[in-house]
């Protein structure tokens, strides 16, 4: 079986693959682009988690690895070059992967510091023109000289020519902000749950 489905948040991914596994339907493949390809199981007592790495060298990957499958778990997808790391294991009592604070607070500030990353490029990329912001002026999205002076059937023919191209401009502006807040929000809940497991 395969599945589209597009995640920004790991835990909310993470729920979503055990609720397939419940279903009977295990992981095999992932990639990044949101594709998912899963397995008909009938062994239902598994569980998998998902673990969130900086790049790793070939010899960090291959420790990292050997780590936690001498606990048991099979790593099902994930590479050097992704963040995410998807493991899986038969429920035996001990189904973290996290046994002890620390590693799960630095797990957490591997996240916070992705979130950041991600609100920094995001806020550079918010356009903006001659010191003003588009997003605060929808009219600026209309490039068509002298639109707003024209009246009648020529202002809504011209008008609805030009609104799809002055929603593909403003919108991605939008879109833009939105994903921005995202991540600053998502920064802002990794850190705080980063101290509780630091204290």
């Amino acid at each position: 079986m395969k599945k589209f489905k597009w995640f920004v948040d790991i835990r909310k991914e993470e729920a979503w693959l055990n609720e397939q596994l419940k279903k009977g339907y295990k992981l095999v493949k992932t990639s990044s682009l949101g594709y998912y390809q899963f397995q008909k199981i009938t062994d239902t007592n598994q569980v998998i988690k998902l673990d969130f790495q900086k790049y790793l060298t070939k010899e960090k990957l291959e420790t990292y690895i050997e780590l936690y499958e001498e606990f048991g778990w099979k790593r099902v997808a994930g590479s050097r070059f992704s963040s995410v790391h998807y493991w899986v294991k038969e429920r035996d009592g001990h189904d973290e992967l996290f046994s002890d604070a620390p590693s799960t607070g630095a797990m957490l500030h591997r996240m916070a510091s992705y979130y950041f990353m991600m609100f920094a490029v995001l806020l550079i990329l918010i356009p903006s023109g001659d010191g003003k912001l588009l997003y605060l002026n929808p009219k600026a999205a209309y490039l068509t000289p002298g639109l707003w002076e024209r009246q009648g059937s020529h202002f809504v023919q011209s008008f609805l020519f030009e609104t799809p191209f002055a929603f593909m401009r403003f919108g991605s502006t939008w879109l833009l902000i939105i994903m921005t807040l995202f991540f600053a929000i998502k920064y802002t809940k990794c850190k705080k749950q980063e101290k509780i497991f630091a204290e």
